[in-house]
């Protein structure tokens, strides 16, 4: 009896889209019943809104959609090609806009950029890239981080019901936890030695200083300090992280 065929590689990143695709319909079901109010209310990050974050998050998506279009052209875009001023101005125009259209935007730009996953080829999964600030990436790589922002934002917008950071897709842990650990070492104070204690996996020690500091909580905690939403005041201060 012949065996059947081996299922084909692929450059598909499958296991980033089921989970970014998750993420979406997480935060689309978090504001379905959003109201004006709910949009005007003061996010924790400075000077935003709920309705800046939902804002950014459509034009996060239509930049993403943007460069995967330039790719099928063979072409190499930058996310924003307007740069900061575009994406800046995109938000400003539009965080104050009824909390309805708001949702409705957000839904249809996440639909765009999903359409736009599945009709790429695997040579273009393979081979296409986008430009981000620091310079060239794969899409793939870029299904990533829009799954960063989905997760990131939805905590950010502090809405009832919504997640805390204990609350991240575990899966989404698992891969950011290895991304921001991988440059850690870049981002300590001279002098430091930084062992973080998550209790659910092993423990990894960072820095190579005489001062010992011992960062003992939850990942999800240690990953909102890690991405610049705080922590304990008796951790380091880090240098910036730029994805």
């Amino acid at each position: 009896m012949e065996k059947p065929p081996a299922s084909a590689a692929t450059s598909v990143p499958r296991a980033r889209l089921d989970g970014c695709r998750a993420a979406h319909r997480r935060v689309e079901a978090l504001v379905e019943s959003l109201t004006d109010a709910d949009a005007r209310r003061a996010s924790p990050l400075p000077g935003w809104t709920v309705g800046h974050i939902l804002t950014h998050l459509a034009r996060n998506a239509d930049a993403h959609t943007g460069m995967i279009e330039a790719a099928q052209r063979g072409e190499l875009s930058p996310m924003y090609p307007g740069g900061p001023a575009q994406r800046d101005g995109a938000i400003a125009a539009g965080q104050g806009r009824p909390a309805a259209e708001l949702v409705a935007d957000l839904k249809a730009a996440q639909r765009r950029l999903e359409d736009a996953w599945a009709a790429m080829s695997d040579e273009l999964w393979a081979t296409g890239l986008g430009l981000r600030r620091t310079g060239p990436g794969t899409l793939a790589d870029f299904v990533f981080s829009r799954w960063r922002e989905v997760e990131v934002h939805t905590v950010d917008l502090d809405l009832p019901g919504g997640p805390d950071w204990d609350g991240l897709s575990p899966a989404y842990v698992d891969l950011e936890w290895q991304e921001l650990l991988a440059h850690l070492d870049e981002r300590l104070p001279e002098g430091v030695t930084l062992l973080l204690v998550p209790g659910d996996r092993p423990s990894r020690a960072f820095g190579r200083g005489d001062e010992r500091v011992v960062v003992r909580a939850r990942p999800g905690r240690i990953l909102a300090w890690l991405l610049g939403r705080g922590g304990d005041p008796s951790w380091p201060e880090l240098r910036p992280w730029f994805p």
